[in-house]
Formats: C-alpha cells, sequence, structure tokens
C-alpha cells in the first residue's frame, strides 16, 4: 500500500492523522520525504521500547535527526 502513494497517498495520510500508530507511521512519513516526521515518530518509539534490540534499531533509523 505504501508503494502505490498516487492511489492511496490520501488515505493512508488520513488513516495516521486520526490514528496514532508511530511504530508503522514512520514508513508512510519516509516514502512522503517526510524524514523530520519519521525520525519523531522513531525517537518516541524508541522511549517506549523495552528491549534493548528495539531500542537499538529505532534509534538507528532515527539517528538522522
Amino acid at each position: 500500500m505504501f508503494a502505490q502513494d498516487g492511489a492511496y497517498g490520501g488515505y493512508v495520510d488520513k488513516f495516521f492523522a486520526d490514528n496514532s500508530h508511530p511504530n508503522v507511521s514512520w514508513i508512510n512519513d519516509v516514502g512522503r520525504h517526510r524524514y523530520n516526521a519519521a525520525a519523531n515518530s522513531l525517537f518516541g518509539e524508541s522511549k517506549r521500547a523495552v528491549d534493548l534490540e528495539t531500542k537499538h534499531v529505532r534509534l538507528t533509523l532515527a539517528c538522522g535527526r
């Protein structure tokens, strides 16, 4: 669905605007070239991560912040 931006981009954006799912919404943000929003989502999710591996991956992806 993320790859079909032209057909579903507006619907996906609206879904994530109405429903908080930062653990996956960052993928949509990257696809829409909203890198700061993606980094902020990943950084926020890393604070809630319980295990070290998940925290490390999220912080690594968000490091461009």
